[in-house]
């Protein structure tokens, strides 16, 4: 069943499929982000933990 929303099939599909890539792409950020803010060791731990903890809670990944 076609949905009409003004916006041709074949541009839905394009609009579909850019935002699937930037979701793809957010996921993957959010999940690198998350394992660095985990694995952060060394003499900046404390500096880099806070950061990636910043960058969690700004976008709502908790």
């Amino acid at each position: 069943m076609a949905i009409d929303i003004g916006i041709e099939t074949e541009a839905q599909k394009r609009i579909a499929g850019a935002l699937g890539q930037v979701l793809g792409n957010t996921q993957g950020l959010y999940i690198k982000t998350h394992g660095y803010h985990w694995n952060v060791e060394g003499p900046m731990f404390n500096t880099l933990h806070l950061m990636f903890e910043t960058q969690d809670n700004a976008h709502g990944c908790r």
